[in-house]
């Protein structure tokens, strides 16, 4: 599941997990807001963290690719 997926699945269900991997990854849910909505950019340190602390709902390369797992829009 990319950050976006995640973040689509979980921020009216469960708020609060979006809120405990951003906790355990070392991060702020503004941040990964920033990642999961607006495609920002993550480093592989982060995307490891993050990754780890979906467990595994999310992979590295879900994360550092996510171009490559979603559907396209067009």
């Amino acid at each position: 599941m990319t950050p976006n997926q995640f973040y689509n699945t979980y921020k009216d269900a469960d708020r609060a997990k979006i809120e405990s991997v951003c906790l355990a990854a070392n991060t702020t849910v503004g941040n990964f807001q920033q990642i999961a909505v607006a495609k920002g950019s993550v480093g592989k340190a982060l995307a490891k963290r993050l990754a780890d602390a979906s467990g595994g709902e999310m992979s590295i390369l879900e994360i550092l690719y996510p171009e490559d797992y979603e559907e396209s829009a067009a």
